[in-house]
């Protein structure tokens, strides 16, 4: 058995950011910025952060998410630490004021 993770279809996705609230370890995150070939500001997968739980997935009205099987060598795994840092906009989820789902 494999580990699996979320990825997104960037071209599918709306930036309506209903995923972000649904997942319990905040992996799911927009970008700080709108690059300038986007009309929306993109929604990425944190990847130290996605446990594979999907649950995600079911939040998406476009089917943008979507499951990916990771390799059974954790030498092979993105899940491992990256050198790629995204600058993502955190969001406030148990505080005061914070959307409070997940």
């Amino acid at each position: 058995m494999t580990q699996s993770m979320v990825a997104i279809t960037q071209a599918d996705c709306t930036g309506c950011d209903l995923c972000i609230s649904h997942c319990p370890f905040e992996a799911l995150l927009p970008l700080s910025f709108t690059p300038q070939n986007l009309r929306k500001r993109p929604v990425v997968v944190v990847e130290s952060r996605c446990v594979g739980c999907l649950s995600c997935i079911g939040s998406c009205p476009t089917d943008a998410l979507f499951e990916i099987s990771l390799p059974p060598s954790a030498n092979e795994s993105p899940l491992r630490e990256s050198t790629l840092v995204l600058e993502v906009l955190e969001i406030p989820r148990w505080s005061k004021g914070g959307v409070g789902v997940a």
